[in-house]
């Protein structure tokens, strides 16, 4: 249908459950298809399948807009999907976000900023890219000049690597940047001036980034935990842990666990619940494992979480 259907503009298949084998139907006849939308979001797409969309992207010459996002395409697949990209002519937007591309997909996406002047639209979010892999991206949008949205929030970038990627925009005279969206990474001194400095350079840049807490106190939504679960002993984390691991992996997404701390009603808004929540996920692995909270009183695994973040944060 997709090869014949010349009308046909738009096609979301989005939650399906399509694998890899199912993508073997899909590479070939995207190709050739007349397609300007394509959404294969949320389904269970994984490294194989990325190496047959790669070539397809690459040869494709309709589509503008392609959703690959909330699936599992890493190593090998994650680089094929960015060398299509960097070859594409008419792809204009490309949300690459809650896959497993890690810094080699990085290295990838890198070249493909360098060359793709056509792309305007890239969300690289929650793909376990390192302060390693930010270095490669900083590079690749030191010339490029079609860039105008960057996502690389919830990755373990640290503050020092997002002020790689903000001074890379400013000095490329070329860049029509409008949003970067950083949203997890942690605001300290340098990187508020790095934000100043790249938003005199681009006066029309909008930075999404945790709060600078100059002159103030930072919150320690942990500590603030702590003495809530002093007052409320009855309370047990591990057992909302595991009310919502169904794989009983003894490890719950970030996503999930959100909605966990929201249903549990613990004492904090949206923003400090993210924030504890990034406490929890001390390594920056967009999950929380909770292995040690089964047999430790959990004040003291509280404590063992913040620790593990402040040395993981520390620049």
């Amino acid at each position: 249908m997709l090869h014949i259907n010349v009308n046909l503009k738009e096609v979301y298949l989005a939650g399906n459950n399509f694998t890899d084998k199912d993508i073997e139907h899909f590479s070939e006849v995207m190709k050739d298809f007349r397609l300007t939308h394509f959404d294969l979001s949320r389904n269970c797409i994984g490294e194989k399948g990325g190496l047959l969309l790669g070539p397809a992207i690459a040869a494709n010459e309709s589509l503008e807009y392609l959703n690959l996002s909330w699936n599992n395409i890493r190593r090998k697949g994650a680089i094929a999907i960015a060398n299509g990209t960097k070859n594409n002519v008419m792809l204009k937007q490309i949300n690459l976000s809650w896959n497993g591309f890690g810094d080699e997909g990085a290295v990838a996406i890198s070249e493909a900023l360098k060359n793709n002047t056509i792309l305007t639209w890239l969300d690289v979010s929650h793909n376990r890219i390192t302060a390693e892999g930010i270095k490669f991206l900083a590079k690749g949008v030191e010339g490029n000049e079609g860039l105008k949205y960057f996502g690389v929030a919830h990755n373990p970038i640290t503050s020092s690597g997002a002020c790689q990627l903000l001074e890379s925009f400013g000095k490329n005279s070329s860049a029509v940047i409008e949003t970067v969206d950083i949203t997890n990474v942690r605001v300290n001194e340098d990187l508020w001036a790095a934000l100043k400095e790249a938003k005199q350079i681009l006066t029309n840049l909008k930075v999404i980034h945790q709060p600078y807490m100059e002159g103030r106190k930072k919150p320690n939504p942990i500590a603030s935990l702590k003495d809530w679960l002093g007052h409320n002993k009855h309370f047990e984390l591990v057992e909302v842990f595991k009310r919502f691991d169904e794989e009983e992996s003894m490890e719950v997404s970030k996503e999930v666990l959100m909605e966990a701390f929201q249903q549990a009603h613990l004492p904090f808004d949206k923003n400090n619940m993210e924030m504890l929540i990034d406490q929890l996920d001390s390594e920056g692995k967009e999950g929380v494992n909770y292995t040690s909270l089964i047999d430790n009183d959990q004040v003291k695994w509280l404590d063992e979480c913040l620790v593990r973040y402040n040395a993981y944060t520390k620049d």
